[in-house]
């Protein structure tokens, strides 16, 4: 079952993780509860949402904010040889 705390320690999580992120100019995958996808790049960290620029993908070039309760999936970016 999913409760409150489990999902505030996400969130938080993904808020330290961010905050990483930027700092080594990472790329970043997230997946949110619309089934969205987003290859992206942090622009700004804050308190109830994440900014970013995606650079690949449907969203190319797009800027959003999205609601870190509406995240199901934040990871760093790896590209994968084909």
């Amino acid at each position: 079952m999913v409760t409150e705390t489990n999902i505030q320690d996400k969130i938080e999580r993904w808020r330290v993780l961010a905050d990483i992120f930027i700092r080594e100019n990472s790329k970043v995958f997230i997946k949110d509860i619309f089934d969205n996808y987003y290859f992206c790049e942090i622009l700004f960290v804050g308190e109830d949402s994440v900014h970013i620029q995606s650079f690949k993908g449907k969203r190319m070039y797009e800027k959003d904010r999205i609601y870190w309760a509406n995240i199901v999936k934040f990871d760093k970016y790896e590209e994968r040889e084909e």
